[in-house]
């Protein structure tokens, strides 16, 4: 039997591990202290964002966004302090 004659074979991810779902918009308003402040576009910006990161990276982002940060600077200082 030859060296490296074996083929590997892709497995195919199930479906719920492959994909992480958003956020609901509820759930994000409620991480705001204040839940007035986030307007309909920025619920639907952070839903999509929260895609692809923890419910801590998210919760960190809100609060700074609440403070004044604009979602760059507040995606770019949780990222140093929380990662993904």
């Amino acid at each position: 039997m030859a060296y490296g004659s074996n083929k590997l074979v892709k497995r195919k991810m199930p479906v719920k591990l492959a994909r992480k779902s958003m956020l609901s918009g509820l759930v994000i308003r409620g991480y705001a202290k204040d839940k007035n402040f986030l307007t309909d576009a920025m619920v639907k910006k952070l839903r999509e964002h929260s895609k692809h990161h923890t419910v801590k990276h998210m919760r960190s982002m809100i609060g700074k966004m609440e403070k004044g940060m604009s979602f760059s600077k507040a995606h770019s200082e949780t990222m140093k302090k929380y990662g993904k």
